[in-house]
């Protein structure tokens, strides 16, 4: 039998009737409004988080790029390097011969600068006063 059959509000089982149901019904409609409320910061969350994941991808992508760049740069660098390195051993071995020709040179140089003034002496002396 139900309240509405007859029974007094008194014999209820919630014991204080009516109020005790406003009350069940009241904290019932709190925690619905808690849950909407809870359920809509978990969807702003949601939305925060697959913001947060596109934009890692976009930095992810955007630090491959530029690590790429980089490691072209490095490539680049490295086979000016070894260039240069290339230059320095050719002018390391075309120095010795460089060397002995300039001194083959100022030797030349020294004998005939000898000459030069052996004749002048010569000449000097075969000059009138």
């Amino acid at each position: 039998m139900s309240a509405a059959e007859g029974w007094p509000r008194s014999r209820c089982r919630w014991g204080g009737g009516g109020e005790a149901v406003l009350r069940a019904r009241a904290e019932a409609a709190g925690y619905r409004r808690l849950l909407r409320t809870r359920a809509a910061e978990v969807e702003a969350l949601r939305g925060a988080v697959g913001a947060l994941h596109r934009q890692l991808e976009g930095l992810r992508d955007r630090r491959s790029g530029e690590l790429a760049k980089y490691q072209e740069r490095v490539a680049e660098l490295e086979r000016e390097i070894g260039e240069a390195e290339a230059e320095m051993a050719r002018c390391l071995r075309e120095y010795p011969a460089l060397l002995r020709l300039r001194m083959a040179l100022e030797a030349e140089i020294a004998a005939y600068r000898e000459m030069l003034e052996g004749e002048e002496l010569r000449l000097g002396c075969l000059a009138p006063p």
